[in-house]
């Protein structure tokens, strides 16, 4: 008996397992009869009647916008500080005094205007003396010139009284020049700074009084690298923003470009000009340069309409079909994208419209009601953003 079971017992559990798997098979058919198959199968695509198919309540409202031409520019960013076209610090030539201000802190001076004046008396006298120095001495040559011309003095004697007075007048120069430098005048037009000396004061050479600077323009410098320097050429277009004014924009050019590189960072220093009559830009402001090389003309549609997906990207293009408006799903080529628009190499025309708002909302070939946006045109898109 013994032998009958090892003969045939490996043969019996091989039997009831295979008897257990054909009840489990049979098992499951009954039960996808009854229930009516898999239960995790994935919904119906949408039809025509909205997200459910059918019936599936009406046309989505959505917005449009017609395609339409926009200005593009090769973009190159940068930051750079502005400056004043002209700078100055107030110092004076000598040590001296300050016997007078004639400014205060913020007043508009014109060119050659005098804003400060040092103690001088000493000066002024010695200058009063060679004055009266060099009047005899100009008198004794019109006299002697006279007793030459008239053959009465030697030619020794006249080019002697001439040697004087040019000396007399040498000394009245140099005295003049001395009550100059203790004169401080402005070399141009602008704006003064803070006021930072008194009356009465001592002062040296390079102690500073004062600041000037002419704001009517300003220099904005900025770095690029020498691989961008072919954007910027003189005259090219530029919009610089600062941080002080979040909602202006500065427009100007390009003025020069550095003639040299700079071997250890391989930058080139552009200068731009920006208009500053209002004075509203003031040197030393940190600003965002934005060039705006090359503009040309594009088609172009609000990039919030693009649906960019691995293969490409895609546009709901609003298409009239037997009366109604529907959407089709169109592939599209698109260049460059800035200020919130996308450049279409292929794919659309002029005046088609595209959906930019309730893009999530729609599937192709379904009808939809149009709420139609301005056309692409620059500067008259409210760009608006797409919840996802």
């Amino acid at each position: 008996m013994m032998g009958l079971f090892r003969r045939f017992g490996f043969a019996a559990v091989v039997v009831a397992g295979l008897a257990l798997m054909l009840l489990v098979v049979v098992g499951k058919s009954a039960t996808d009869a009854v229930f009516g198959g898999d239960n995790s199968a994935a919904p119906a695509a949408p039809g025509p009647g909205g997200r459910g198919g059918p019936g599936g309540g009406g046309s989505p409202a959505v917005l449009a916008v017609a395609a339409g031409m926009h200005t593009f520019t090769d973009g190159l960013q940068a930051i750079g500080t502005a400056q004043a076209l002209e700078s100055i610090v107030l110092t004076p030539k000598v040590a001296d005094t300050i016997r007078r201000l004639r400014f205060e802190s913020g007043d508009r001076v014109r060119a050659g205007q005098v804003l400060v004046e040092m103690s001088s008396v000493e000066q002024a006298a010695d200058l009063a003396e060679v004055r009266a120095s060099n009047q005899a001495a100009q008198e004794d040559l019109r006299r002697t010139q006279e007793l030459f011309d008239r053959g009465f003095a030697s030619q020794a004697r006249l080019d002697t009284v001439r040697a004087a007075a040019e000396a007399a007048e040498a000394r009245l120069n140099a005295g003049g020049s001395r009550i100059a430098d203790r004169t401080i005048r402005a070399p141009f037009a602008g704006i003064v700074g803070l006021r930072l000396a008194s009356p009465g004061q001592y002062v040296r050479p390079g102690d500073q009084i004062g600041t000037l600077d002419d704001t009517s323009q300003i220099k904005l410098d900025f770095t690029i690298t020498e691989t961008q320097i072919a954007r910027v050429q003189q005259g090219v277009e530029l919009v610089a923003r600062t941080s002080a004014y979040p909602d202006q924009t500065f427009t100007g050019s390009i003025a020069s470009v550095d003639s040299r590189i700079d071997p250890a960072t391989r930058t080139v220093r552009v200068r731009a000009i920006l208009p500053n009559a209002d004075g509203t830009l003031r040197p030393g402001m940190l600003m965002t340069v934005d060039v705006r090389s090359n503009p040309r003309q594009a088609l172009a549609i609000p990039e919030i309409a693009i649906l960019d997906q691995i293969d490409g990207a895609y546009v709901y293009r609003v298409v009239t079909r037997e009366g109604a408006q529907s959407v089709e799903l169109v592939r599209i080529s698109t260049g460059q994208r800035a200020g919130g628009m996308a450049e279409v190499l292929e794919g659309l025309n002029p005046g088609d419209r595209v959906i930019t708002e309730g893009v999530q909302s729609v599937r192709p070939g379904q009808t939809v009601q149009i709420g139609d946006a301005p056309p692409a045109a620059e500067g008259s898109l409210p760009l608006r953003p797409r919840g996802r």
